[in-house]
Order: structure tokens, then C-alpha cells, then sequence
């Protein structure tokens, strides 16, 4: 039983460091992100800074709701051509989908409340969850708290021209997973999806790189990459070592 629970061990020991040890990326150009900025109020905005030297033809983002009401619900933005420098995202206003703000809607201007009273979704909470000194944010209130819930983003296109030209690139983040190695509330919920949080705030200030877009292309969802994939099989190879070792020994007494 001992020699079971060490393997497991290493096994185990083997797949975490994979999980969390980054393959080497090649990052061509990066995603801000900000909530209630750049003139856009309450609403999510991002800025695809394009510093490959191309043009980033047939972009697209893919968000994908994974809490809350929105959970499973999946939506492709069609982006087209974006030329070099900066180009300006916000919500309610991406190009060829609804930007209503309604139920379900992960394109929604002011997303964060897309399930307001009366909405079945409504959580009658006076102080929205947060402690009595905190209470609901300012300027909002208990008519728009709900649990919407969070979505990532999976971004990808064709860099055209430059170094990179005919080159594959893509981004995959969230308000949770992303380049800043902390939860950034760019959607204005919290961490667990819902409105009214302390997130939902209008200071204006935009994050900074909240996403590396890199060469490649997004892998599959659930499939390891190939460096984790020689990371997992080290900690099989030590497992088996460990095991033999504990054989002849025990061969030898």
C-alpha cells in the first residue's frame, strides 16, 4: 500500500508541475482591458495593441460564460481586419452582434447588469452580497444584483505582412487566467460572477496587458500542450523507477 501511495504521489507530483509550468511563447502583441473607460460607461471595453508590423486579418474572439446565469452560453465575434496600433473593443457595440442589454447576452453593453429586477435572476439583497460597511456599489443598488457570471476570451487570427506575415496567432484569457497573474474584474463582476460587487466601479483606469497574444494556435480544449505532456511523462518515468527500486530490495532481504 505504501508503494501504491508513493507512486500515486509522483504521478500526481508529475501532472501538477505540468499544469502549472508555461510552455515557451513567442508574444507578438498584447490585449488591454478596462472596465468604464476610454468614454465607454459601465460597460466592458478591450484594446488589441497590434505590434506585430501586420495586419491581424480575420480576427475573432469566442466567449465562452462559465458562471452564473451565463453558464455554457457561447457567443463568435467576427472582428475582420485590425491595421497596426490600437484598436477599441467595448461592449454593446462589437461589430455584427446584438449589443442590447439583455438576458444572456455576453455582447451586452453594461453587461454586468443583464439581469436586473424584475428578472427572475434578481437576488433580492438590500446590501448585494457585500458586508454592511460595503453594502451594494455606489451609484447602483439592489434592482441590478444578480450572478451573470463571468466569460473568457479565446482570440485568434492571421498576422498579414511584417516578420510574423501568414503566421498564425491567438490569445486565450479570462478575468481570472490572464497576464496579469491576478482576477481582474474587467467585466464588472467579482470573482464569483456577480453584480453590484466592489468591481463594479467607475474609475476609469485600464489594467494594462491583460492578455499576451502569441504565435500558434489555441489548443484543444482539455488537451495538454507539449511541454506538458514531457513533464507528465518524467513524473511516470520516477514513479517507475521507484517502483523497481522498491522490488529489488525487497527481492534482496
Amino acid at each position: 500500500m505504501k508503494t501504491l501511495a508513493a507512486l500515486g504521489a509522483l504521478i500526481f507530483a508529475g501532472f501538477t508541475l505540468a499544469m502549472v509550468t508555461p510552455a515557451s511563447a513567442t508574444t507578438v502583441a498584447t490585449i488591454d482591458g478596462c472596465y468604464d473607460c476610454l468614454s465607454q460607461f459601465d460597460t466592458p471595453v478591450l484594446v488589441i495593441q497590434n505590434s506585430t508590423g501586420g495586419t491581424l486579418n480575420n480576427a475573432k474572439m469566442v466567449l465562452h460564460g462559465y458562471q452564473g446565469v451565463n453558464n455554457g452560453i457561447s457567443l463568435t465575434v467576427n472582428l475582420g481586419n485590425l491595421g497596426a496600433g490600437s484598436t477599441q473593443l467595448s461592449w454593446g457595440s462589437l461589430p455584427g452582434v446584438d449589443g442590447s442589454t439583455s438576458a444572456g447576452n455576453l455582447a451586452a453593453y453594461d453587461y454586468d447588469d443583464e439581469y436586473h429586477d424584475p428578472s427572475p435572476y434578481h437576488i433580492n439583497d438590500p446590501l448585494c452580497g457585500q458586508p454592511a460597511n460595503v453594502g451594494c456599489v455606489d451609484g447602483g443598488g439592489s434592482y441590478w444584483y444578480a450572478q451573470p457570471g463571468n466569460f473568457d476570451v479565446t482570440f485568434t487570427a492571421t498576422v498579414s505582412g511584417g516578420l510574423y506575415d501568414t503566421d498564425a496567432v491567438f490569445a486565450v484569457f479570462s478575468p481570472t487566467t490572464n497576464a496579469t497573474g491576478h482576477f481582474v474584474g474587467w467585466e464588472g463582476l467579482d470573482q464569483k460572477g456577480f453584480s453590484e460587487s466592489p468591481f463594479d466601479v467607475h474609475s476609469g483606469v485600464i489594467t494594462g496587458d491583460l492578455a499576451n497574444i502569441d504565435l500558434g494556435v489555441p489548443p484543444p480544449p482539455g488537451v495538454p500542450e507539449p511541454a506538458v505532456w514531457g513533464l507528465m511523462l518524467m513524473g511516470f518515468f520516477g514513479a517507475g523507477s521507484m517502483l523497481r527500486r522498491r522490488r529489488a530490495t525487497a527481492a534482496t532481504a
